[in-house]
């Protein structure tokens, strides 16, 4: 998930079997990262020590919430006229210079 640059057919590699992983926690709210968890916000790194594989199991159906609740994202477009409901999965959508990147608090 990162440049190819110097890479050359032949090449030996190492395969470390590890995930993707990116940074979770509370010091992530407010950050804009790339796919691969990468600060991009020129703010400096993410001082977290956990961290979360970009794949994951979702819950399991009993566990997920039927009490419908809306997740406020701070995003006064999406607020009103898309309100995503808290706890669940959608895409966010947008131009290069729109607010889709920010960490919302769920």
């Amino acid at each position: 998930m990162d440049g190819t640059e110097g890479l050359v057919r032949g090449q030996k590699v190492v395969d470390t079997g590890a995930p993707i992983q990116i940074p979770v926690g509370p010091e992530c709210l407010g950050r804009i990262m790339n796919v691969i968890g990468e600060p991009i916000d020129e703010r400096g790194p993410i001082k977290t020590k956990t961290m979360m594989p970009i794949h994951a199991e979702p819950p399991e159906f009993i566990d997920q919430s039927t009490i419908p609740e809306v997740l406020v994202t701070g995003i006064k477009v999406v607020d009103l006229l898309a309100p995503y409901a808290r706890g669940g999965k959608i895409g966010l959508l947008g131009g290069a210079v729109s607010a889709r990147l920010y960490s919302f608090k769920s």
